[in-house]
């Protein structure tokens, strides 16, 4: 009887919602693609604007308008783009609809354009007005973060859960402040000189960094083909990458040394505890058979990244440690590592990675994305990790021909990899 008329109209219902289901996969996959693409695209101008901020403002020191760039701008909109996807892909569920992805992209972006213009002038009600725009792209990717994950069913990482979480309520804290500043609040421009270093810490090492961390817990291991697996080095990153920087903030505010000396040997243990992660999973990698180049770049530059933020944070530690007065703390040469070695050399080795997985075109069309992006991989990974090495020298040691020098190699290779990622997107 089943195999009659009756019989026949359930199994054929079965199957058109079945292919209904598999098309509007498709459609999902489609769309994050596109924004993906885009994220990408903004990251680059912001690298972009990072690189003729730095020529133009000369090599005697990184100032606030190249830092602020490449942090306010290239970090954030790529935290914006990467922080839902990899949440998403880590919950094994769908992402929001484009559109709303979009449109916090569109936040971050113009929001961040709108702050460095606004400082770089002097125009405070336009920092105050994109701050506002800020905050909400922030807001926004929180919820494209972890409202898919209430759709997941059985995979579950808390640890990237908590940083990224941690990582939005401290960059939230963190502009409010430069905010308040900008908006002529009097408690804030009274003490500014000690809320600078918690508006500092909060974004610089309680977002960014905080975020680069529990993005390579997922990251690194598969780019590297080893399995995520519970290690107690994700306890020691996790205490210290996510407690040390608020530490530090509440210490500045009160304008208690040995808090902030304290916040700032916590996070030197939690850059200690990531660093003991990337080599646990480097001994366990796995074995590549093609595509050598492109996974050496893209492996060597997420490895490197902990390393420079390890070293940089200890000489900051120390610096604190030997007795800088709160409010005439800065991040001073340790920008240079900061900058180049961990958060720009992050993106090279994220937008590297992703790209050929979201680009246009086929798999052979991704197959010379992949040539693209892995071209001269060695000669690129040392010019990069050398002028970094360098131009920090160069400026700790008052040397302006060996700052010079070395920025020259780490503006080049920057260049290149932007270059690279511009021709991989018309591949």
């Amino acid at each position: 009887m089943l195999g009659g008329p009756l019989g026949e109209a359930p199994a054929q219902a079965g199957a058109s919602s079945l292919r209904a289901e598999l098309a509007a996969r498709i459609d999902r996959g489609r769309a994050e693609r596109r924004v993906l693409r885009t994220g990408l695209i903004l990251i680059g101008g912001f690298v972009v604007a990072t690189l003729v901020s730095a020529v133009l403002g000369g090599t005697a020191r990184v100032g606030w308008p190249t830092l602020h760039i490449a942090l306010v701008g290239a970090a954030t909109v790529g935290i914006g783009t990467f922080m839902p996807h990899f949440a998403v892909t880590l919950a094994g569920t769908t992402p929001e609809p484009a559109p709303a992805r979009l449109l916090v992209l569109g936040l971050l972006a113009v929001g961040a354009a709108g702050v460095i213009g606004g400082v770089g002038y002097g125009i405070g009600w336009l920092v105050v007005a994109a701050g506002m725009l800020l905050l909400a792209g922030v807001l926004g990717t929180g919820w494209m973060t972890f409202a898919p994950m209430r759709r997941g069913i059985t995979r579950r990482h808390p640890v990237v859960q908590l940083t990224y979480g941690a990582a939005l309520l401290q960059v939230a804290v963190g502009a409010s402040i430069a905010m308040l500043l900008y908006a002529g609040w009097p408690p804030v421009v009274s003490h500014w000189a000690e809320l600078k270093v918690a508006h500092a810490w909060l974004t610089l090492f309680g977002f960014v960094s905080l975020t680069v961390v529990a993005t390579l817990v997922y990251l690194f291991p598969t780019v590297t083909g080893a399995r995520i697996r519970v290690h107690p080095s994700l306890m020691v990153l996790v205490v210290g990458c996510v407690a040390g920087p608020p530490l530090v903030a509440l210490g500045a505010a009160v304008d208690a040394g040995p808090l902030v000396a304290a916040g700032a040997w916590l996070t030197v243990t939690g850059a200690i505890g990531q660093a003991w992660y990337v080599i646990d999973i480097w001994r366990r990698r796995g074995r590549w058979a093609f595509d050598h180049a492109w996974h050496r770049i893209v492996i060597a530059h997420l490895a490197a990244g902990p390393a420079w933020f390890l070293v940089a944070v200890v000489v900051v530690a120390f610096a604190i440690g030997l007795g800088t007065p709160v409010s005439g703390w800065s991040v001073g040469a340790a920008t240079v590592p900061l900058l180049g070695g961990w958060v720009v050399q992050e993106l090279i080795g994220s937008w590297s990675h992703l790209l050929p997985a979201v680009g246009p075109g086929d798999a052979a069309a991704h197959a010379r994305q992949r040539d693209l992006l892995g071209l001269w991989p060695i000669p690129r990974l040392v010019a990069l990790n050398l002028g970094v090495a360098l131009a920090w020298a160069g400026l700790e040691l008052r040397l302006p021909a060996l700052t010079v020098a070395g920025a020259a190699l780490l503006l080049a290779a920057t260049a290149l990899a932007v270059a690279l990622l511009a021709r991989s997107l018309r591949a």
